[in-house]
């Protein structure tokens, strides 16, 4: 029996653990995309003039499964199903990308100290063309989620700051790592803010991948 390939065009190592456990319920093997086939996204999440946290989010999404789509297209002859997502903190219209540096971080966490704040994802599935023709459909969704944060103080901040934890995550926090003691609440996806969303996600798959 032919085994069920899905490639992820992501390097967080969380979104491909989250993957990979909702693909073992599918039957599906993860094989995700080297950092050589990435090359070429970053300038993909730049903010683009007036783009509102829904459009940034979706467009990055959507950029990212095209790029991956054409780089699988160069170097397979046999083509398999592609996810990537994309996530982002907003405060009101304002977007948190992951931070550029420590400064960054204490900036960041700041403003979201004792702040509700939304996390949004958006994952597209880049599904081969049944007919034959080398191209793909592509399905997306979005999934929005509100954390609250309590007051942080500022020395945890800046101690926070000189770890490494918060460097490769929008917002400058992880919600499963050390900020979750400042977190009151959340309306939404628990793992829909670590990187991947696991309902809408499997439902996603279930959808369109049989």
């Amino acid at each position: 029996m032919t085994k069920k390939i899905l490639y992820l065009a992501s390097m967080s190592p969380r979104r491909l653990q989250i993957l990979r456990d909702i693909c073992k319920e599918l039957g599906i093997v993860v094989r995700k995309f080297s950092e050589k086939n990435l090359k070429g996204m970053k300038d993909i999440e730049e903010i683009k003039n007036k783009e509102t946290p829904t459009k940034y989010v979706t467009r990055v999404a959507m950029d990212k499964a095209i790029f991956s789509a054409g780089q699988l297209l160069k170097r397979s002859k046999e083509i398999k199903p592609i996810i990537c997502g994309d996530t982002i903190v907003c405060l009101g219209d304002k977007i948190f990308l992951k931070p550029r540096s420590r400064s960054n971080v204490v900036e960041m966490l700041t403003q979201l100290s004792n702040q509700q704040h939304k996390v949004i994802t958006s994952v597209v599935l880049a599904n081969p063309n049944s007919n034959q023709d080398k191209s793909f459909i592509f399905h997306q969704i979005k999934c929005t989620t509100s954390v609250w944060f309590s007051e942080i103080p500022r020395s945890w901040i800046i101690e926070y700051s000189k770890t490494d934890e918060p460097i490769d995550k929008s917002g400058s926090y992880g919600i499963q790592g050390r900020a979750s003691i400042f977190i009151k609440k959340i309306s939404g996806s628990y793992s829909s803010v670590v990187g991947l969303p696991i309902h809408e996600t499997f439902l996603l798959l279930s959808k369109h991948l049989f």
